[in-house]
């Protein structure tokens, strides 16, 4: 048996994270939730050469509000909800190149925009109120797939087909908020809690290379100048 060790979302300066997701049934990473408010942006990188995949999921609880990134065909969709009627935009291509490539999501009022690299597409989406669910309430934020324990009880996703999306093989790093508490971006740490390994074998070895369990392995990045 081996368990995560927990990881708290914490302020890092100086270093960069990454962390390679294998595809697998468990595979997934979590972070702390995302209080976007009316103005907030989340970003991260992203790099792998798989032409699809979820990237992205976070909602308010399985109620209406959610956001949903995923790569469709090499291309970067968006799908999102504020409770004024889910929104699609799809922007960029070749994006399974195997290079890295930033992803920011940035939330103004009822605007809603997707920024791969340097191009961006916006949209909108007016509901009864412009915030994104409730900060007690909303889920945590998601990378490449979602927990199993979702499998069961679909009622608390607002988009229950996001338990069906192709998970996503690759390596994800910089995950940084910016949030309505803060509009300083901050660097976010995975935040994995007694995560069992549900019989994958569990390996620690010394050097980047940190830790390997449920699909995940974590390294740690130089500091870069």
């Amino acid at each position: 048996m081996c368990f995560f060790l927990v990881f708290f979302a914490i302020f890092v300066v100086g270093v960069g994270h990454t962390f390679v997701l294998d595809g697998s049934p468990t595979s997934y990473a979590q972070f702390k939730k995302w209080n976007p408010g009316l103005n907030g942006t989340l970003e991260f990188e992203f790099k792998t050469n798989q032409p699809n995949g979820l990237l992205l999921y976070t909602d308010d609880g399985g109620t209406y509000d959610f956001i949903e990134i995923k790569l469709v065909e090499g291309a970067c969709r968006i799908r999102f909800n504020l409770g004024g009627g889910a929104k699609i935009m799809a922007i960029g291509e070749n994006l399974n190149d195997g290079h890295w490539h930033k992803v920011r999501v940035k939330r103004i009022v009822e605007r809603t925009s997707l920024e791969v690299d340097r191009s961006m597409i916006m949209g909108t989406s007016r509901g009864k109120e412009f915030y994104f669910g409730n900060v007690a309430t909303n889920s945590d934020v998601f990378f490449g797939g979602m927990p199993p324990f979702y499998n069961s009880k679909l009622t608390l996703l607002a988009l229950p087909s996001v338990i069906f999306e192709l998970r996503f093989v690759g390596a994800i790093r910089n995950v940084v908020y910016a949030d309505e508490h803060s509009s300083v971006p901050r660097r976010q740490e995975m935040k994995i809690k007694n995560y069992k390994c549900s019989g994958s074998r569990c390996t620690k070895t010394k050097g980047k290379l940190k830790e390997k369990c449920g699909g995940v392995k974590r390294r740690e990045e130089p500091k870069q100048s």
